[in-house]
C-alpha cells in the first residue's frame, strides 16, 4: 500500500531500479498458450515481472525464472522479454497496486497496472481456440429452470447460499446469467459440450465468446432412466463440488 509514500515512482522507486511490482516474492504472470505482448511474441510459460522504471518510460520486463525473492534485483539484459510502456496519470488514485483486464474479448485482454495516480497498460493478443458449439437439437435437454446451492469456496465465491439459473437458447448459444453472490457481478455463461452430459462453461462479452473455463470448472449434467436431464454438479479443479443444481 501507499501509506503516504510520495512520489512513487520517481521516489519509492528510484528512476534506475529494477524491481517487481509487489511484495516478498515476485508477482507473476502465466500464459498456457503463446501469446503477444504489445506485438511481441511471448511463449507459454510462468514468468517473473519487473519494471525498469526511468523518467517519462519504462519497461515491463518477464523472467523465466519466475521462483524467486523481490530482491537482489535481476540484471536487465538476463531477462527473456522486454516491452516499452508510457505511464499515464489518471484522477483516481489507488492506495494498493493493482492489476486487473479492463477489456476482455475473444482475441485478447489488456492487462493495467495501477498505484497511486499512475497507471500503465498492455494489451495482450492471443490465438482463439476454436470451439465446437452446442446445436439447438443438443441444447433442447438441458433448457430449463435448475435450483442452484452455491458452495463457499474462496476465491470462486464468498458466498454460500441458494441460487436459481434458467437456462435458454438464444443467438446460437446454450446460456445462463450466473449470480453467484452479492459480492460478484452478474455473469452470462455459455455451455459448451465436452463429453456426454459434461458441459464447460464460457463467459459472453458482449454476446461474443471471451473466456474459457474448460481448464477449471465442468458441469456433469445427470438424466433419468428416460433420458431426460435432472440436474447437475459443477466440479472446480481438484474434482470440488462448487454447486448443484436440480432441474424443476
Amino acid at each position: 500500500s501507499r501509506r503516504g509514500r510520495d512520489p512513487l515512482f520517481g521516489g519509492v522507486m528510484k528512476y534506475g531500479d529494477i524491481i517487481t511490482p509487489g511484495a516478498n516474492f515476485a508477482t507473476t504472470l502465466e500464459f498456457s498458450k503463446d501469446v503477444k505482448i504489445n506485438g511481441t511474441a511471448v511463449s507459454a510459460g510462468k514468468y517473473s515481472v519487473w519494471i525498469a522504471f526511468e523518467e517519462g518510460s519504462w519497461e515491463f520486463l518477464l523472467d523465466e525464472s519466475w521462483e524467486r525473492f523481490h530482491g537482489p534485483h535481476p540484471v536487465r539484459s538476463d531477462l527473456k522479454y522486454g516491452f516499452m510502456v508510457t505511464p499515464t496519470e489518471v484522477a483516481l488514485e489507488n492506495e494498493t497496486l493493482t492489476f486487473d483486464f479492463p477489456s476482455v474479448h475473444e482475441g485478447g485482454t489488456t492487462l493495467r497496472m495501477h498505484w497511486g495516480t499512475t497507471m500503465i497498460e498492455l494489451d495482450i493478443e492471443i490465438e482463439p481456440t476454436p470451439l465446437v458449439n452446442i446445436t439447438a437439437k443438443e441444447a433442447k435437454r438441458y433448457v430449463g429452470t435448475y435450483d442452484v446451492d452455491v458452495a463457499m469456496i474462496p476465491p470462486y465465491t464468498i458466498f454460500e447460499g441458494k441460487r436459481t439459473y434458467e437456462f435458454t437458447y438464444e443467438n446460437g448459444f446454450l446460456h445462463t446469467i450466473m449470480d453467484i453472490g452479492p459480492y460478484t457481478d452478474p455473469h452470462d455463461m455459455a455451455f459448451y459440450p465436452k463429453s456426454t452430459n459434461v458441459l464447460f462453461p464460457v463467459m459472453l462479452v458482449e454476446g461474443v465468446p471471451a473466456h474459457s473455463f474448460e481448464g477449471g470448472l465442468l458441469y456433469e449434467f445427470t438424466e433419468d432412466a428416460d433420458g431426460n436431464i435432472t440436474g447437475f454438479e459443477g466440479r472446480l479443479g481438484g474434482d470440488a463440488i462448487w454447486m448443484t443444481g436440480k432441474k424443476r
